[in-house]
């Protein structure tokens, strides 16, 4: 296997991956929001599996966010 599958199946195997829809509800914003803020640079850079157009956070790397104080979460 080589080495960049192997850290992609390890990435999804131990950790969750997060779509818009997920972030949305997270932040209780609509997806079009979600979509501007990864444009701005106001997420953390996406993960883009193999094969498939769409982007996946890490819970981690938006926790990340959260505790700088770049995003906050909705109560």
């Amino acid at each position: 296997m080589k080495k960049d599958l192997a850290e992609l199946v390890e990435l999804i195997l131990c950790r969750p991956l997060l779509t818009r829809k997920d972030l949305a509800r997270r932040y209780g914003r609509d997806t079009d929001t979600i979509d501007r803020w990864k444009s701005s640079g106001k997420l953390p850079k996406p993960i883009y599996l193999p094969g498939c157009r769409f982007p996946y956070w890490t819970a981690a790397s938006l926790r990340s966010y959260e505790t700088r104080g770049k995003l906050k979460p909705k109560p």
